[in-house]
């Protein structure tokens, strides 16, 4: 069983969704070159799934790594406005740790006790120093990409007063 993945029972398929995308996190490990480790978190810093790490250092991470997802954000660039980065990329000499934002889910519309109806996300991949940063930023797109059909954004609707 995964540590932030556990298969909750729910009428909306919430828990399906959560181990598909947790099954992406691991084969995403599995397949990229260099990549060690992979954690989803809330944008508030809580581990929400993740490559089957141990859950106190999936914890330290989500925490760290939203908080630089936050720095970077706030960063006045050249033409004096605010943008989030597309990509963080911490270099150590153990390894190398990569920061995206994963887009916004209500896949975990609890999370952290709150009735939360949307959450935003940031994906952390650690990696070998090796590892390729292009090929790994590329693949982090991707899989990204492929998170989309899981994050069960209601679709958009009309208001019932202009319905035909």
């Amino acid at each position: 069983m995964l540590p932030h993945s556990d298969p909750v029972s729910t009428s909306d398929g919430t828990g399906e969704h959560r181990e598909s995308m947790a099954w992406l996190l691991r084969e995403f490990v599995n397949e990229v070159a260099g990549a060690t480790h992979a954690v989803l978190a809330s944008r508030d810093g809580v581990a929400l799934l993740d490559s089957d790490i141990d859950r106190d250092w999936a914890d330290e991470l989500a925490a760290a790594v939203c908080g630089l997802a936050s720095l970077g954000g706030s960063i006045t660039g050249p033409r004096h406005e605010k943008h989030l980065p597309r990509q963080i990329i911490i270099e150590r000499p153990d390894s190398l740790i990569f920061i995206q934002f994963a887009g916004r889910s209500t896949a975990f519309g609890t999370h952290n006790g709150i009735g939360q109806q949307f959450v935003d996300t940031v994906l952390c991949v650690v990696t070998t120093p090796e590892a390729d940063a292009g090929t790994v930023g590329f693949e982090m797109g991707r899989l990204v990409t492929a998170f989309e059909p899981h994050m069960l954004t209601p679709a958009r609707t009309r208001p019932a007063d202009t319905a035909r």
